[in-house]
């Protein structure tokens, strides 16, 4: 008896109960399925407790031979092509099937099984302008030292007489509707002060907890075009009014900063210059790929997917190797409910 191992040709494809396409310049829903990323891999890499996990297998020819196939999870052959665990932890599935007269066994994969933790959004509102502005910008470096769980949003408005070239169009409506008046400002969860001095606490003392909800982000870059794909998944299912956020960010962009900090000794920014020269700017707001409140989530039962994808064509000007993917869902009051963020062309699982 012959056992190949084929460690390509082998992808889950999720059960789309819920598709949504739309192209981010007018949002007009696109029909096209092929917007749709296709992940070369047996499984999906997380999923929640009692969540249905499907398996799937693409032979070398392009032909499902899904049904074919026994199915083995840590080495113990299951009942039909999908498979669910009550308990957290990780587990390896691989398949086997003949074809030809020769029996098959694909390459073994890892999955896991999880209860959502929760990322904490961050916003600060800003200004090249704004000399009381890099305090916030210092709050932010402290706080990402201390969790890796947040997702940081920097939105800036050019002053009258003061251009700010990171200046985010559609800055007013996120003001108005989050009653944001002078600057500096820094938001929680979209809705929340984060108020002078900025503690830390405020935020780690939420973030990583555990919640019901979510997000994995996946996104492919061709030519200049981005196709961003959003899961979302609820263990209880949605809630009326539930939006989704996806906004595309970025990092290392160098522009000189006002300071009124430059003569406060007991400033981190004291001595540094005013405006501090070539000032390093991150988390940069630079397009908001959905409504910039957000998209309304269709009423999604618990455990099942709802699947969302974008376009847009990236700026020249833009550096690729410095832009995020940043999302998350905000309830009927825009107060964000969970988040997540990746690199471009990263493939970003649940967590």
């Amino acid at each position: 008896m012959i056992t190949k191992r084929i460690p390509k040709f082998f992808y889950l494809l999720t059960i789309l109960l819920i598709v949504a396409c739309s192209k981010t310049e007018d949002n007009v829903p696109l029909t096209n399925p092929t917007a749709q990323i296709s992940v070369d891999k047996l499984v999906r890499k997380a999923s929640l407790r009692n969540q249905d996990i499907p398996f799937k297998i693409i032979n070398d020819q392009g032909e499902d031979v899904t049904d074919l196939a026994t199915f083995f999870v840590d080495g113990e052959e299951i009942d039909g092509q999908s498979f669910s665990s009550a308990d957290i932890g990780e587990f390896e599935v691989y398949g086997v099937y003949t074809e030809d007269g020769v029996e098959i066994t694909t390459n073994t994969e890892s999955f896991s099984v999880i209860i959502p933790k929760r990322k904490i959004v961050v916003e600060d509102y800003t200004g090249t302008w704004c000399g009381f502005c890099p305090r916030v910008s210092g709050a932010l470096h402290d706080l990402e030292d201390e969790t890796e769980d947040i997702a940081v949003v920097a939105i800036h408005e050019t002053a009258s007489s003061f251009p700010d070239p990171m200046h985010f169009d559609e800055v007013q409506i996120l003001k108005d509707a989050y009653d944001v008046e002078g600057f500096p400002a820094a938001r929680i969860n979209r809705s929340v002060d984060w108020a002078t001095p900025h503690p830390t606490s405020e935020v780690t003392s939420i973030a990583g907890l555990d919640t019901n909800l979510a997000i994995a982000l996946n996104s492919q870059v061709t030519n200049n075009e981005l196709l961003v794909q959003v899961n979302v998944v609820y263990e209880e299912g949605s809630a009326q009014g539930d939006k989704l956020v996806v906004y595309l960010i970025e990092n290392g962009i160098i522009y000189d900063q006002v300071n009124y900090y430059n003569y406060d000794d007991t400033s981190e920014f004291y001595n540094l210059g005013d405006p501090i020269p070539d000032f390093e700017h991150n988390d940069v707001l630079r397009n908001s790929l959905t409504g910039v409140l957000g998209n309304t989530i269709p009423v999604t039962e618990a455990l099942t997917e709802y699947i969302t994808s974008f376009t847009i064509d990236i700026p020249s000007d833009y550096v690729m190797d410095n832009l995020k993917i940043v999302a998350m869902v905000v309830d009927a009051d825009n107060s964000a409910k969970n988040a997540q963020f990746a690199q471009l062309d990263q493939d970003k699982a649940y967590e």
